[in-house]
């Protein structure tokens, strides 16, 4: 995925939690908003009650209307248009509370509004069992009743949220789910940007190092064939030469690999019409000598018509011919190699490279096609490598849409089996 694309996933991302962030919190306002008005709808039914009450006990026929004022969130005031009985209040106070389930602490003042002081203050509990005197100075004059008391929740907010269970719990697990999804982000763009490094660094790596190797092996080619046409180069010389000149090739073939690697993750496939039967002929053709030298043998069974598909001509090449070269490398004795190529399915064909090799235990298997990642070989210490061959194999087939599967057995050789889409 390139640049602009993890952009906008990420700005689609963070638009989405600030969304649902903006939800969560109008829904838990609102849950709060509706147990405050539940609250305070009960209070006020409470004291009217309770207000009524006194008036009634003291014999006034008076109904009164909307008693209860409310001056702040936790406190309010009740008129009573006559005298009010501690002993009573309290009674007709915790009676009233107790009827709408209020379960909490409160404390309750009486104001006489023609001497104008506090006449009695008392702190109740919610279990009724802790009272203290608690006189209170700062409740306000109403100059046209004789008498009037206040009551103050102190613990309304704590026990309003307290009733939110659900609310702050889905709130909390929000809350996780924003955080983990921003810290994820944030890996996300600088595992990208460390991507981007890793690619810059490995195409500039290989660029500059295949100036100086090819430099190095045409010099080396002039100078042996220099020496040897002015009868100079000594049997010693030579070989000196012919390791410096190998050395280099292998050098050069393993920048080669890398460079391939990180084009195929960096560029586009070019897909073209395909004789694959071709491409699996000129592989085979050009490490025959070699398998002939080791005295083994390669086989091919390929149908007789061509097939073409559309495919990257030179990476769907590389692919064999990585494979192939495995199969040699990977052998103690002289290879054996059979290459088979039919179309299993109308729209599908199978390609499989087998070997008699050193063959791979299961432990292995499921990590060979791992960048970076490659087999402990054992005794084959001539075996050189970065790990990229197979890998790079599995993300040509994949950017065709094929796949690969290996089937092997430490002793009894390798089975690598591709399927590729095809199209008659």
């Amino acid at each position: 995925m390139g640049r602009q694309g993890i952009r906008i996933i990420l700005i689609l991302a963070t638009l989405a939690l600030i969304g649902v962030g903006f939800i969560q919190w109008f829904w838990l306002e609102r849950a709060f908003n509706l147990k405050a008005l539940q609250f305070n709808q009960s209070v006020k039914i409470a004291l009217t009650n309770t207000a009524q009450r006194l008036l009634d006990y003291n014999k006034n026929k008076t109904k009164l209307i909307n008693p209860v004022n409310q001056l702040a969130d936790d406190y309010f005031v009740v008129r009573v248009d006559d005298v009010i009985d501690a002993n009573l209040l309290e009674i007709f106070l915790k009676e009233e509370i107790q009827k709408t389930h209020l379960l909490l602490d409160y404390e309750y003042g009486i104001y006489d509004c023609a001497n104008d002081k506090m006449v009695y203050g008392n702190y109740i509990a919610s279990n009724s069992k802790n009272l203290e005197v608690n006189s209170r100075t700062d409740l306000p004059k109403w100059e046209n009743q004789t008498y009037y008391f206040g009551v103050r929740f102190p613990s309304r907010g704590s026990t309003l949220v307290g009733q939110m269970g659900i609310w702050l719990f889905s709130s909390g697990v929000l809350v996780f789910v924003i955080v983990f999804m921003i810290i994820a982000m944030v890996m996300i763009l600088k595992q990208k940007r460390l991507s981007e490094i890793q690619k810059d660094f490995i195409n500039n790596m290989t660029h500059e190092f295949k100036t100086p190797l090819s430099s190095i092996l045409a010099s080396v080619e002039t100078l042996k064939t220099t020496l040897e046409s002015e009868e100079l180069l000594s049997v010693r010389a030579g070989r000196y030469l012919s390791i410096i000149h190998m050395e280099g090739k292998r050098l050069q073939n393993q920048v080669e690999a890398v460079l391939k690697m990180a084009n195929l993750e960096t560029t586009n496939l070019k897909k073209e019409n395909i004789d694959i039967k071709e491409l699996i002929i000129k592989a085979a053709d050009a490490v025959e000598a070699n398998i002939l030298a080791s005295k083994g043998k390669i086989e091919l069974e390929l149908p007789d018509e061509s097939i073409v598909i559309q495919a990257d001509g030179l990476h769907l090449s590389n692919v064999i011919s990585n494979l192939i070269d495995n199969a040699i490398k990977y052998n103690i004795g002289a290879p054996e190699i059979k290459i088979k190529l039919n179309q299993e399915k109308q729209d599908l064909i199978h390609l499989s490279i087998s070997d008699n090799g050193i063959g791979i235990d299961k432990e292995q298997l499921s990590k060979i096609f791992d960048k970076f990642y490659r087999v402990p070989t054992g005794n084959l210490h001539d075996v050189k490598g970065f790990g990229l061959g197979l890998y790079y194999v599995k993300s040509v087939l994949k950017a065709h849409g094929g796949k690969i599967e290996a089937y092997s057995k430490p002793g009894q050789g390798t089975k690598m089996d591709i399927y590729l889409p095809f199209k008659n």
